[in-house]
């Protein structure tokens, strides 16, 4: 079987049990005026799809700003500050991390929000995407001082909610970062959708989180592209498979504060 019929298998076993597999998008790394985000904006519409931008406070311009408020489709969310690593020692890299609280992190986190609301209005939503998809626990309730309502990293969710957060991840990432930023391939992909709808229908994950596409546009080759281009339009087009916007995603009820 082919992993495009894999997926089809999948999908049609949700639809056999009545059900709807959803899904979200989810681009990170947007702000600065670099001459790629018209072309993803475009691709987007093409598809006819929601997506959620993870924006980077320091890196916004107003260009980009404009065409993020121009399109309807989109909502924006906060990439961090300024996409920084703050740890010290030998972590991982992090910009969320604990030991950058005493040096005002707190502050800069509700600086990049404020900014950022004002800047794009309605299309901004209060979830926070860290910066390679990691947080320490201490800076979780400094999210919520600042106003921020949601959450999103890397993985299956444990628990709907952490730290007074609305929890929803991505599962699908498109690239490989350990081979100079390339298209980590149709099977490993597909096999990450798969993997992630199957654990939910059988009741191993959270069955009401939405299987979340991670892409990073500023790095799309043509494989990339290809591949956004079939995968979203597959999903969108099946009988019982659906997109979701960022705020039905993170605010199922409605209130986005």
């Amino acid at each position: 079987m082919s992993d495009w019929n894999a997926l089809t298998h999948e999908l049609d076993q949700w639809e056999g049990q009545g059900r709807t597999a959803t899904f979200w998008w989810r681009d990170d790394d947007a702000g600065p005026d670099d001459g790629l985000l018209d072309g993803f904006l475009a691709q987007r519409q093409a598809l006819g799809v929601p997506l959620a931008l993870a924006t980077v406070p320091a890196w916004l311009e107003e260009r980009s700003a404009a065409a993020l408020r121009a399109d309807s489709g989109c909502r924006v969310l906060q990439h961090g500050v300024n996409h920084t690593d703050r740890t010290r020692g030998d972590r991982r890299k992090m910009e969320l991390c604990d030991e950058a609280l005493p040096t005002g992190l707190a502050d800069a986190i509700t600086q990049g929000k404020n900014g950022l609301e004002t800047a794009l209005g309605p299309r901004f939503l209060p979830v926070m995407v860290p910066p390679w998809n990691r947080v320490d626990p201490g800076v979780e309730f400094a999210l919520v001082a600042a106003g921020l309502a949601g959450l999103s990293t890397l993985g299956p969710r444990k628990t709907p909610t952490r730290s007074g957060l609305y929890l929803a991840n991505v599962h699908i990432d498109l690239i490989d970062w350990k081979t100079d930023r390339a298209f980590a391939g149709e099977s490993r992909c597909l096999s990450a959708a798969i993997d992630h709808l199957s654990a939910r229908r059988r009741g191993e994950a959270d069955a009401d989180e939405p299987t979340g596409l991670m892409t990073h546009h500023r790095v799309h080759d043509a494989q990339s592209r290809s591949f956004v281009d079939r995968f979203v339009a597959f999903v969108r087009d099946h009988p019982r498979a659906r997109w979701l916007d960022a705020s039905d995603v993170f605010f199922p009820d409605g209130k986005k504060s």
